[in-house]
């Protein structure tokens, strides 16, 4: 089994490895030329997230966006990224319809190893995140690992999203 397919389906891997070295390095080449098109070349913008984000229907991705992939990120319609979002798509990230994410978020579908020898070989792990439809990601989120948050749900800004969230929710930072 390589390690594309370790990392896809959720089991330890090295994301070291060459082939996955140069897939993310093809979509930060792609993400850099993204972030470097002036506001206004709104075509260009589009025609290169195509090639980056070939599984997302529709989408405006304002300036600084990175992601590891690209591939793995699926979106219905209507999807927004504000400025400097962070996808970490080790794993399938799934948007719904009419999503909005908040500026520097962090949705990171890959994490370390917990055991520091393992960590230190570079073991990796992925597991999906599923963002339901009209689901608002507020400023600074963070998402991770294996998380679903369901539709309608509002996660309030600075908030770590740890475990998963039932549709109609509001997730807010406690005082």
């Amino acid at each position: 089994m390589t390690e594309l397919e370790k990392m896809l389906s959720e089991q330890y891997y090295f994301a070291t490895d060459k082939q996955l070295s140069q897939m993310r390095m093809q979509a930060k080449q792609r993400c850099f030329e993204f972030n470097q098109l002036c506001p206004s070349k709104i075509k260009q913008k589009k025609s290169l997230l195509a090639t980056l984000l070939p599984n997302v229907k529709s989408a405006w991705i304002e300036h600084g966006f990175q992601c590891d992939y690209g591939v793995h990120i699926h979106a219905e319609h209507g999807l927004f990224l504000n400025h400097n979002v962070i996808i970490l798509d080790g794993a399938q990230v799934t948007f719904g319809k009419n999503v909005l994410v908040g500026p520097n978020t962090v949705i990171a579908a890959t994490s370390h190893h917990m055991d520091a020898v393992d960590r230190q070989r570079g073991l990796c792990r992925s597991k999906a995140i599923h963002i339901g439809d009209a689901v608002w990601l507020g400023a600074n989120v963070t998402v991770l690992p294996g998380v679903t948050i369901g539709a309608n749900s509002v996660v309030g800004a600075s908030v770590v999203v740890s475990s998963s969230l039932p549709a109609n929710t509001v997730l807010q930072q406690s005082n």
